[in-house]
């Protein structure tokens, strides 16, 4: 080493008072010592001397890097003060001080250590368990050889120390990469693990990770820089993607060209190409200007091969996806009726992200009379072609009910219906054969539960059939617990065999009060696998018990919710929830062009018809705050026109905002002021009472209840608030 790189230590050593140091003035040291370190000061790597019994520290200039702001105070010092956070370690002071003692080498090949890096003051200052607490975790590897005097007596110990936690580092991210990959599913969830991941393996300065485009002859861009801090909510939110330019789409197809990584000769620029089944994708590294490492270059086979594999996999699943999502939201109603006397609201969960397409379904619709028909099933199995029986039912369920919709006469039909999808499955091919895959045939298995009823809105008058559905829930409003009754209970009525096994199913008669509801569920709701079904029923009354005052759409919302964090969710459920709507119910809507001028004239409509409503000022301002943010959202996410719905009914103001886009579920941030997106969300469903969104066949919808004081004298309350 010149004499340029040793210029500090050297004059360290030349102008400290030794004479004050268990070594003595530097004049008496003995040759075997000057030599050592003169090795020390040429040597490229870093070098520290412990001298003598006190273990006096000197170093190369190279290992001063390891001591951060001790140096130089450091210089001259004890070895147990100057690590002393670590010095306990089995693999610290102990070997050092057998290598003195007993003239004992060592070679550590890998030891983790928390060391402090001195940032809180002198030397020794934060030793101890602050130490522990606010040190640097490194990976080093170590050698420590004796320096021999004259006559066999031991001088110092030469120690070396190498840290490899930049390569260990890049090693554990590609472990890590591995695991995270085994359990991503979605090319959305696999660009997320491999940005975070290669930021570590490939020391980046920013990553993008590059995919074919939807359009021809174009690709598509998603990146991460390191100076980005994303909270965990950020995290989830969905990539944001742009459109690639021509400068690095020409990097890439240099890459993908020439069939292996391409290194910019200053190592600024790493493209790494992937071969995704019968697709291609990239991986573009920007680094800091330097020649990049031997352990970077090592990791990118393993990294080619893992990512390559899960995007293949994730592209495969996403279109798989797709269909089975078209599938689901073509055969759910995107819309249900409504009237200014029965409110009705649904919500469908699958039971993981991504599966999409189950048995489970709801309808409504008004039967020629003028009464409406609830009807929520179960088709048995999971999949598409649970999803394509369902959807012949829900049909037939229509059909039948529009030519006779006494309960009876309904289930006799679907009966007929179920025998003949059943049939349709060839006996060679039964559920559990090996030629078969679960859900792909019933081989006289297939059977349906399914709860029918039809609700007249002028009286409230309801008559119901169950074919082996679960029992629906009863809420009552204020006025019908005024006897005493509980918030909820589980309605007593006879139940029948499943659709597709003959019998009687007896119709049940009741009457819904003013602000009662009626909530019916599929068995997803309340089945746990090790526990008897009537344990979900009490969890569900104990649900019930507590509910919140709301409508049938933040009712059904609350207690999906509120069930599935209690229990977990080991099936598809539904819920479906009708209401008499309590007195003075009011309904306005308008179609909302997509268009950023048409958020104010939202805004404007919306506090005209609040104020027809004699709706509070400061309601008005909470409801329009609302309105504000969604239409926005709409606006720029979905880029189709808006269904804008305000309902009053006594004591809430509802809002619906329907898109047509096909952007996605829409997701919410945390409450981080320092989030970069997703925060108009978050603040609507701050500011409201209950609040949630879902996808539709049509689209997505968004919603917020806020619950109001009317300003006319003797204005009603209650109703759903009770």
């Amino acid at each position: 080493m010149g004499e340029g790189r040793t210029r500090e230590a050297r004059r360290l050593a030349a102008h400290s008072d030794w004479s004050a140091t268990p070594l003595g003035p530097r004049s008496q040291w003995p040759t075997q010592l000057e030599a050592a370190w003169e090795i020390a000061l040429e040597c490229p790597l870093p070098v520290a001397l412990l001298c003598g019994a006190d273990l006096t520290m000197l170093y190369n200039d190279a290992f001063r890097e390891l001591l951060g702001s001790k140096h130089p105070s450091a210089f001259g010092q004890s070895a147990r003060k100057v690590v002393a956070e670590v010095w306990d370690d089995p693999k610290v002071g102990p070997l050092l001080e057998r290598a003195f003692s007993e003239a004992e080498p060592f070679l550590d090949e890998g030891v983790e250590l928390r060391l402090d890096r001195g940032r809180g003051g002198d030397v020794g200052h934060r030793a101890g368990a602050g130490a522990m607490d606010t040190g640097d975790v490194g990976y080093y590897l170590r050698s420590g050889s004796p320096v021999m005097g004259s006559d066999g007596e031991v001088l110092a110990v030469l120690h070396v120390v190498v840290e490899t936690t930049n390569a260990i580092g890049r090693a554990r991210a590609v472990a890590k990469l591995a695991a995270m990959l085994a359990v991503a599913v979605t090319v959305d969830d696999v660009c997320k693990v491999v940005l975070r991941q290669a930021m570590v393996a490939f020391d980046g300065l920013s990553v993008s990770i590059c995919l074919p485009s939807p359009s021809p002859s174009s690709w598509r861009m998603a990146r991460r820089h390191r100076i980005e801090q994303l909270s965990p909510d950020e995290e989830r939110l969905p990539l944001i993607w742009s459109e690639l330019g021509e400068d690095m789409a020409a990097l890439i197809a240099q890459a993908i060209g020439r069939g292996e990584p391409y290194l910019s000769d200053n190592g600024e620029i790493v493209a790494v190409p992937f071969r995704t089944g019968g697709s291609q994708a990239a991986l573009v590294v920007q680094r800091e200007a330097s020649p990049v490492p031997h352990d970077v270059v090592a990791v990118l086979a393993p990294f080619r091969e893992l990512v390559g594999d899960a995007l293949g996999r994730a592209v495969v699943y996403d279109a798989e996806r797709t269909t089975a999502e078209l599938l689901q939201r073509t055969l759910l109603p995107p819309n249900l009726p409504q009237s200014d006397a029965i409110s009705i609201a649904a919500r469908y969960e699958p039971v993981s992200e991504g599966t999409v397409a189950g048995g489970d379904f709801y309808d409504s619709f008004f039967l020629p009379d003028g009464r409406l028909a609830i009807v929520i099933g179960d088709v048995v199995g999971r999949g598409v072609m649970a999803a394509t029986v369902m959807g012949q039912v829900r049909a037939a369920v229509r059909g039948a009910a529009l030519t006779n919709s006494d309960p009876a006469s309904v289930m006799a039909a679907l009966d007929r219906v179920v025998w003949d999808l059943d049939a349709l499955w060839p006996a060679s091919m039964p559920l559990g054969s090996p030629r078969a895959r679960p859900g792909m045939a019933f081989g006289g298995e297939l059977f349906v539960t399914m709860l029918y009823g039809a609700v007249d809105p002028a009286t409230g008058e309801v008559v119901l059939a169950s074919a082996g559905h679960p029992l629906p829930a009863l809420l009552f409003g204020r006025a019908s617990r005024h006897d005493g009754r509980p918030r909820g209970r589980l309605l007593e009525m006879p139940v029948g065999p499943p659709l597709g096994i003959e019998g009687v199913r007896p119709a049940h008669h009741l009457t819904l009060g003013i602000g009662d509801m009626l909530v019916g569920f599929t068995d997803g709701l309340l089945e746990r696998r090790g526990e008897a079904f009537d344990e979900g029923e009490d969890r569900l009354l104990a649900v019930l018990a507590d509910l919140p005052p709301g409508s049938p759409r933040s009712v059904a919302h609350h207690i999906i919710d509120a069930m599935l964090q209690a229990s977990g969710q080991e099936d598809d459920c539904a819920v479906i929830a009708v209401g008499r709507s309590p007195e003075g119910h009011r309904r306005s809507a308008i179609v909302v062009p997509p268009m950023p001028e048409s958020v104010r004239a939202a805004r404007d409509w919306a506090r005209e018809q609040l104020t027809d409503w004699k709706v509070g000022d400061g309601d008005q301002h909470t409801i329009v705050t609302g309105i504000s943010e969604l239409i926005t959202n709409a606006v720029l996410h979905a880029g189709t026109e808006s269904h804008l719905t305000m309902d009053l009914d006594t004591g809430i103001v509802a809002v619906t905002v329907a898109d047509s886009g096909n952007r996605g579920e829409p997701l919410l941030t945390g409450a981080d002021t320092m989030a970069v997106r997703g925060r108009g969300l978050s603040l609507v469903k701050a500011i409201a009472d209950a609040f949630g969104a879902h996808r539709t066949s049509a689209g997505t919808t968004v919603w917020f209840e806020v619950a109001v004081d009317r300003v006319e004298a003797g204005a009603a309350t209650g109703g759903w608030t009770t």
